[in-house]
């Protein structure tokens, strides 16, 4: 583009709206599973549908209090965010084999391990310091825990 071509109002607002609608994704790698998982952030109101999902509220003597299932949050995240699934086996001579899933909820995975769908495949296959660690990664992409600085660049 030259100096003296400049953008009409649409194509600025057309670039606004095709960044809004490509969400950020990241590629994790848990190598105990030898699982690559593509992570893809989620807007507001999916984090507030799975967090709503996930809280149990407690009636004590007229007060209700409120406690998030993490384990579960974290799961639903996972599950929801993961736009690629796949599993990695090296080869010798450096190569890999991957065996592409269809998410969490993938037919081979849950009639293994007899499980009730994707959210519970997590819960399973995930220890517990592995599920914070990518569901604070689907927040990190999700745009939580952005820095004011980052906002003004």
């Amino acid at each position: 583009m030259s100096l003296n071509e400049q953008l009409n109002e649409q194509e600025i607002l057309d670039g606004l709206f095709e960044t809004a609608a490509n969400l950020p994704e990241e590629t994790i790698f848990i190598g105990r599973l030898s699982l690559r998982i593509t992570l893809r952030g989620l807007t507001s109101s999916k984090v507030d549908a799975i967090r709503e999902r996930c809280t149990i509220r407690k009636t004590t003597k007229g007060q209700v209090t409120e406690k998030i299932d993490s384990e579960l949050f974290n799961a639903a995240l996972i599950k929801e965010a993961t736009s690629a699934l796949e599993v990695v086996k090296k080869l010798d001579g450096g190569q890999e084999q991957a065996l592409k899933l269809s998410g969490w909820g993938d037919d081979r995975l849950i009639s293994r391990l007899k499980l009730s769908g994707g959210e519970e495949a997590v819960r399973r296959m995930l220890l517990a310091g592995e599920l914070d660690a990518v569901g604070d990664k689907v927040l990190e992409i999700s745009g939580f825990g952005v820095d004011i600085e980052d906002i003004k660049n």
